[in-house]
């Protein structure tokens, strides 16, 4: 009885650890809303989160990639281990390059977010084998700016993510130093940089 405990916690032990769960790569392009001209040097950059149990999700990984001079990007796929029980999420994405509003996009519901980027289906990156065009347009106000830096910021919720996505950080700490908020060092503490 005992021996049958043992193999079975074995067994139990080996599934919950053994598993790796992937997802991507996603492709696509950057274009400017009003002239259909590629934008080069946008980042693309994403983290994925694993949920292990009920109310258990940790970020698993964190990509990034730089469109190059016809606005095509290839953000790598992730890989993260976990029980075959897991559930690996579709990336959180952020396409950011200053002086452009940002992906995702303005907005509080569907309607007003289509208003900023018009041909948004509301089902990007939800796909690997869908080609993603994404179209900026250009901010408007500094209101604008400042709300298309802050959803850029989003992945930074820890040091971690910091590392793992130097271009967005170095993008955003332009934009930031552009409008006179100062250079990002750290984590979003109660939305102050440390």
């Amino acid at each position: 009885m005992r021996t049958n405990i043992i193999i079975v916690l074995l067994v139990l032990f080996l599934i919950s650890s053994g598993c790796v769960h992937s997802d991507g790569p996603y492709r696509g392009r950057v274009i400017e809303l009003d002239t259909g001209k590629p934008i080069e040097g946008a980042v693309v950059a994403a983290d994925w989160t694993i949920e292990t149990g009920p109310h258990m999700e940790r970020v698993c990984a964190a990509k990034e990639t730089m469109t190059d001079n016809q606005g095509e990007f290839e953000l790598p796929s992730a890989s993260c281990a976990g029980s075959p029980f897991a559930k690996l999420h579709k990336p959180w994405v952020v396409i950011f390059k200053p002086g452009y509003l940002g992906y995702p996009p303005l907005g509080a519901s569907p309607e007003e977010r289509k208003a900023h980027m018009p041909g948004l289906t509301g089902h990007e990156f939800v796909d690997e084998s869908q080609y993603c065009i994404i179209r900026f347009g250009k901010p408007k106000t500094r209101r604008e700016k400042e709300f298309t830096l802050g959803d850029a910021e989003a992945l930074f919720h820890d040091d971690n993510a910091l590392r793992k996505l130097p271009n967005l950080l170095k993008l955003t700490n332009e934009e930031s130093k552009a409008l006179g908020l100062g250079e990002r060092k750290g984590p979003l503490t109660n939305g102050v940089h440390k």
